[in-house]
């Protein structure tokens, strides 16, 4: 503690308020006395900076990570959720450590012995809360996003680990998973657990605007909503290729038959079961690295529907079988050639 008493203008304040001579030798004894306490308390506070610089860098890292970290895509996820998880490791243990709750401890004695002399001429008031405290404070705050986001993020991780398991064998052997793919992705379980991470972000951001230790958590939000639906699209594109497959199948066994009326009713259903849109068609994410991007799914199922359309031509009764079978082969030319976008 720098500040000291300024000896005339305290007089002024003794005699303007009476005050008992002895009473406040023993004050500014105390202050005195405190103050050489906590200038030996140096190491404490030295410490205690060094471990909260720590845990800040770590944070800012895993903020930094965040923000040049496409979160829209899933095979981001694998790489990121260990640089966050050695964040709050890091922010957990600086925040616990005893050097560090004793150096806060220690920092607000200091303010709240200098509040309690403020009233005296040349003691000037302390803030209202020591800059360790503040610092601890708003690490305590990162800390509760960041465990928040990280249960987002390893729910998204899990959930794209499994779609990527069932796609490959779905594409390139028909091969159906125990569960359906469009049931994998809990939308409204990962959603509500995104906008409590959003709201952790917010009170986190109220402590400090503009702060380096945390990404811009709305836009990590807006980015995880988008992810999500592209986990939907991919898992409802890989249940319509099966349930459209097994349809065609059935179709043209009928069809080499000469059931065309049941030919045509599987034809339909396969046309039914195609997606009318893949939403982010545009966009190049796929669910697993050796797998289709939406942009694939999108060319395929529109190359199945013209083959389907072809499919249905060929079973009218009315046409001769030449032009029964030309419809029919162009039909499965289409299937063809809808399999190669999304197989090798």
């Amino acid at each position: 503690m720098d500040e000291s008493p300024n000896p005339e203008a305290l007089q002024e304040w003794i005699a303007e308020r009476d005050i008992n001579r002895r009473d406040i030798l023993k004050a500014i004894a105390l202050f005195t006395g405190s103050g050489w306490l906590f200038r030996n308390q140096l190491p404490t506070a030295e410490n205690t900076n060094t471990r909260l610089t720590e845990a800040e860098k770590s944070a800012a890292m895993a903020a930094e990570r965040l923000g040049v970290t496409d979160l829209r895509d899933p095979l981001m996820m694998s790489g990121l959720t260990p640089t966050l998880e050695r964040t709050i490791e890091t922010v957990n243990e600086v925040i616990h450590d005893r050097t560090v709750t004793q150096g806060v401890w220690i920092a607000e004695k200091q303010r709240q012995l200098t509040s309690t002399f403020s009233s005296i001429p040349g003691i000037a008031s302390p803030p209202t809360e020591s800059r360790p405290a503040k610092r601890l404070a708003r690490l305590k705050a990162v800390l509760t996003y960041y465990q928040s986001l990280n249960d987002v993020l390893q729910h998204v991780a899990s959930t794209q680990r499994v779609l990527a398991t069932i796609e490959i064998p779905a594409l390139y052997d028909r091969e159906r998973p125990e569960q359906a793919p469009s049931s994998l992705v809990d939308t409204d379980a990962i959603e509500t657990a995104n906008e409590e991470a959003r709201s952790a972000g917010e009170r986190a951001a109220s402590k400090e605007p503009a702060d380096t230790l945390l990404p811009e958590t709305e836009q990590v939000a807006t980015q995880i909503s988008m992810q999500i639906r592209i986990q939907h699209q991919h898992s409802t594109a890989i249940q319509s290729y099966l349930d459209s497959a097994d349809r065609f199948e059935t179709g043209a066994r009928k069809h080499e038959q000469g059931h065309l009326n049941q030919a045509k009713s599987q034809f339909r259903a396969a046309k039914e079961a195609i997606p009318d849109d893949i939403l982010e068609s545009e966009l190049t994410y796929a669910i697993s690295t050796q797998g289709p991007t939406l942009r694939d799914y999108a060319t395929h199922f529109t190359k199945r529907r013209q083959g389907v359309n072809q499919l249905i031509a060929a079973c009218k009764s009315e046409i001769d079988s030449s032009t029964q079978n030309s419809r029919f082969n162009k039909g499965l030319t289409h299937l063809i050639d809808a399999r190669g976008v999304v197989s090798p």
